[in-house]
């Protein structure tokens, strides 16, 4: 009887020594592959940060219908200035009437043009003009590009940019209450007389200082 108690408590402690080392294959096993996980985790990260950070981009309205903005530019660099000049068939024709004088007498001195770079050449007198107009509220479309006679300041090819036009350039004070319009020498009026300071004195002191015409 106590060999088969023997022999009992044996078979007793070889069972709990298999189970016993199958928990602990199963515990290297669950840390060898926590282990891997841990380590692939970080490089998978970044990928999906980076995807996550990546979004498609969306095209805004302006660049599915509008197109690239292109328009004429100022030429400032007096050495790309032209030497000789056209001018329209009917102008032209009142030179050669003598009615106009010519047309190298009629512009300012060579440093002080109005030079612009256009796109596609300076193109052909006459024809249509057409432009796009977005509706009522696209009122200043129109506006900047047809105001009339020329201006001392206009917009540049944006729309947004004030530039010099019929002045040459414009200084600025520091607190921005001073604005000096430096004019192009030899430039003048449809009749020839030369446009200068006295023409902005005359409009200030005589016209809108006059009460009767500026209430």
């Amino acid at each position: 009887m106590l060999r088969n108690l023997e022999s009992s408590i044996n078979v007793r402690t070889r069972v709990i020594g298999l189970f016993a080392l199958i928990a602990l294959m199963g515990l290297f096993a669950f840390a060898c592959g926590s282990s891997d996980d841990e380590e692939a985790a970080p490089a998978a990260a970044p990928a999906a940060a980076a995807k996550a950070a990546a979004p498609a981009k969306e095209e805004s309205i302006a660049e599915q219908y509008i197109g690239t903005l292109e328009g004429p530019a100022t030429v400032v660099d007096s050495s790309r200035f032209p030497s000789s000049f056209g001018e329209a068939p009917q102008l032209a024709a009142m030179v050669k009437a003598g009615k106009l004088p010519a047309i190298g007498d009629r512009l300012p001195v060579q440093s002080d043009l109005l030079v612009i770079d256009t796109i596609e050449g300076i193109g052909e007198y006459g024809g249509i003009w057409r432009r796009g107009f977005t509706g009522p509220a696209d009122k200043w479309n129109g506006y900047r590009c047809c105001t009339g006679p020329d201006h001392v300041l206009f917009w540049d090819y944006t729309g947004d940019i004030p530039e010099p036009n019929v002045a040459k350039s414009i200084d600025v004070s520091d607190d921005g209450r001073v604005f000096t319009l430096h004019l192009r020498e030899g430039m003048r009026w449809s009749d020839g007389v030369p446009v200068t300071a006295d023409d902005w004195l005359f409009w200030y002191e005589d016209m809108y200082g006059n009460e009767e015409l500026v209430p």
